[in-house]
Formats: C-alpha cells, structure tokens, sequence
C-alpha cells in the first residue's frame, strides 16, 4: 500500500517536474528571443542621423581635403565598414588578430605571415624585448595586424639593406558626417616597420623587427584601433 503511494507519489512529481521544466525552458527561451530583439533594435538606434559624426581611425593615405567614404576601400577598409560609415555606425574591425600564445621559450614561433604591398614575404615572430611580437606590443602598443596593415598600405617602402626593410605611413583619425560626402582627417601619427626579409632554417621570414609611432615610445589606443588593423 505504502509502495502503490510512493509510486504515485514519485510520478506525480515527475510530472510536475516535466511541466516546470517545460515552462522554464519556454521562459529562457522567451529571454533570449527579447535579448536578440534588444540587440537588433539597440544597433538600429546606434546609427546616426543625417549630420552627425561618426569618429574612428584608419592606417594608410587618405585626401587631405574632405572625401567620400569610398576612398577608405582604397587602404584595405572592407565594403561591409564602407556601408557601416555611411549608416552613420562606427565601422567594425575585420583584420584584427588574436595576441598569439607562443612558447616563451621559442622566440622564433611564427605568429603570423603575410606578403607585403609588392609581395615580400613577411612574418610576426613571438620574439623578445628586443624584437618580435613581443616589443612591438609591450613597447610600443602595437599589434600584429597594425604592422601588417603598414606594410601592406605603406606611404614609403625602402630598402635599407638585405636585412632591413622600412615601412611609414600615416595613421589617421577621421569624422564623417552621415549623409553627406564629407569624411576629413582630424589628427594623424606615422608608423614605422622595420622588418627583416631574410629566411631563417623554417623557410620563413625572420620579419618584423620592430613597429612604432614616430615621436612617441606608446602609441595612442587609436593608433592600433584602425579599422583596417
């Protein structure tokens, strides 16, 4: 008798279970729907209207007289942050790269390749203190991808010896005015590369020396915030 209760008892609180269950899961169901909607309405009012400004920074050469968004495509900026300037939102980053994790006791791990703006091959090696990954970011404040994109979008390139290749170019911030044809440079920074084209035993580039913001030891946030780096 005892038994035929507790069993009763059991699947009647199964039951229950299954119903909270269902209606929790219906609940979280409905949240997440309300966040995705949130989210979508919160990007639709993050675009600006006709007149305001939207501010970023971008690596390589720009006109210095007021220009359209489409001049951004020609150092690197992709057509989905071309559209996201011209809806007045602040254009995404596309070409960043993740800090590698490296061995720290192998300064010769590769990073990342590239070729550079006449096909050079290139690479970011973890490095040290001195050279490599590791100055440019601890040092200087840059990143893989900022080298990158000076390299591949450079104002000068110059062969200083087997061993050495410079790199500068212009890093700008920028305002565009939404709905009209108006981007203009507002403060610039030049950076430099240096990078090594030589190939090591692995068949790579030993690569980038160093990279920097002329004038200053720490480049500016902004520097390495490009949408193109």
């Amino acid at each position: 008798m005892n038994s035929d209760v507790a069993i009763g008892d059991l699947s009647g609180r199964e039951g229950l279970a299954g119903a909270m269950g269902w209606r929790i899961g219906a609940a979280a169901a409905l949240v997440v729907f309300m966040a995705v909607l949130g989210a979508v309405s919160a990007s639709a009012e993050a675009e600006s209207a006709p007149g305001e400004i939207v501010r970023f920074s971008v690596i390589g050469e720009l006109p210095r007289e007021p220009f359209a968004a489409d001049e951004f495509r020609q150092v690197g900026v992709t057509d989905d942050a071309v559209a996201q300037i011209t809806r007045g939102v602040v254009p995404s980053r596309s070409l960043t790269l993740a800090a590698p994790k490296a061995d720290p006791n192998n300064p010769y791990q590769i990073v990342a390749t590239w070729n550079d703006n006449t096909g050079k091959a290139l690479s970011m090696r973890w490095g040290s203190p001195s050279w490599g990954w590791l100055k440019v970011s601890n040092k200087h404040n840059l990143t893989t991808a900022a080298a990158r994109t000076t390299t591949k979008h450079p104002e000068s390139r110059v062969v200083e010896s087997p061993s050495a290749i410079r790199y500068r170019t212009p890093v700008h911030r920028v305002e565009c005015a939404v709905g009209r044809i108006g981007c203009r440079i507002v403060e610039t920074r030049t950076v430099r590369v240096i990078a090594n084209p030589i190939r090591l035993t692995d068949g790579k580039a030993k690569g980038v020396i160093t990279a920097y913001c002329e004038g200053v030891t720490w480049c500016p946030n902004w520097v390495k915030n490009a949408v193109n780096a």
